[in-house]
């Protein structure tokens, strides 16, 4: 059977792509994902934190766009609020003021970024014993409510015609000369398209390779924990991330979410927990937020972040093979990222070629191997 566009991947970039395309009037796609729920990987396993200062100028500009939806979504999208505005205290230490203005520069309202002295920071988070220069206050940005999100892209494409199929992987491409035309799903069924992008996030490697690209993509994981709850804790306590300790904490189930941001490379289908890494974590927290481990771990998980080479996203046409594209190596920005995510893809699938700056620096074209003269 064949298909305009086929997206491989059911989490939150495959989910925002197919929502964009839908309301673009896309209608002839097809959404996969091999596992039996849309979401189950990185989607599902990631901190629900929105945090628009990153890395990268193109990183921020759609962490900024995916801000403005959460904050005022469409209407229709969704009947339930998707941003609790608690603020994010960022701690950056004095190292980190001119990576402040630089980011500032791209913030929609600056102004929601408030300067926080010692005293300030601990009457916000009354546990925080650690260092407290270089603190400010986010105001309009929190925690996301993820399966909310995930739920209004994936229903709001089914409604516009997006075929959404979970419960099945694909086995191999079907290859033409120059390219790809189709994939094979474990079943047997081929399905074929004119388009296919692939936004699998840490199995997105595996099916370069399979689908004969030459990009290649790393899986790194990633391990949280969430403390047994404890009453004195405030639901409403801000995100608290703190860059020179590469470390975050929030709120979570009556308890305490926390990650030390370990990372380490790891093949897809093999993200186990490592329980020493549980230790780890409650040192650095221990160290940080007095008291925090007195009630104990309750949980302890690890997901996976999927990086390029460069640590930029891929999002556009594939360098070499006709046919395919990427929504992927989202770095662990997916959720906070996903709007301007699904907005790129479906607009280089559309054949829109976009070149703005945010366009350009992430299109895996920038990775083409230079042809011999």
């Amino acid at each position: 059977m064949a298909h305009g566009i086929l997206i491989i991947g059911g989490g939150i970039a495959g989910a925002a792509t197919a929502w964009h395309l839908a309301q673009r009037g896309a209608r002839d796609v097809t959404l996969i994902e091999r596992e039996g729920d849309f979401g189950a990987h990185a989607t599902s396993q990631n901190a629900a934190i929105l945090r628009t200062f990153t890395e990268g100028d193109a990183t921020a500009a759609l962490a900024h766009e995916t801000a403005a939806l959460l904050s005022s979504p469409p209407e229709g999208f969704t009947q339930v609020p998707l941003l609790d505005q608690k603020g994010l205290i960022l701690q950056l230490g004095l190292a980190g003021e001119q990576e402040l203005v630089r980011w500032l520069d791209t913030k929609p309202d600056p102004d929601k970024v408030i300067s926080l002295d010692a005293a300030a920071l601990r009457e916000r988070f009354p546990w925080y014993s650690g260092p407290t220069e270089g603190a400010y206050l986010v105001e309009d940005e929190g925690e996301i409510d993820v399966a909310a999100l995930l739920e209004a892209y994936l229903r709001g494409a089914r409604e516009a015609g997006v075929e959404l199929r979970a419960g099945t992987g694909v086995t191999r491409f079907l290859r033409s000369a120059t390219g790809v035309e189709g994939v094979v799903l474990a079943s047997g069924e081929e399905l074929r398209a004119s388009k296919i992008i692939i936004c699998a996030g840490g199995w997105a490697g595996q099916l370069a390779e399979a689908a004969g690209s030459e990009l290649r993509l790393e899986a790194r994981r990633r391990h949280l924990m969430v403390t047994s709850t404890d009453d004195t804790i405030d639901p409403s306590w801000p995100i608290f991330w703190s860059y020179p300790e590469a470390f975050y904490t929030r709120p979570e189930s009556g308890g305490m979410l926390l990650c030390a941001c370990d990372e380490e490379v790891v093949e897809p289908d093999a993200c186990r927990v490592e329980p020493e890494v549980g230790e780890q974590i409650a040192e650095k927290a221990s160290r940080l937020i007095e008291g925090v481990m007195d009630a104990g771990c309750a949980h302890l998980w690890a997901g996976m972040r999927t990086f390029t080479s460069d640590d930029d996203f891929l999002i556009g046409p594939d360098p070499d093979v006709d046919g395919l594209f990427w929504a992927a190596a989202l770095g662990g920005h997916g959720v906070s990222c996903s709007a301007g995510v699904g907005r790129l893809a479906a607009a280089h699938l559309l054949d829109e070629e976009p070149s703005d700056k945010t366009a350009r620096a992430l299109d895996p074209r920038r990775f083409r191997v230079a042809q011999p003269s």
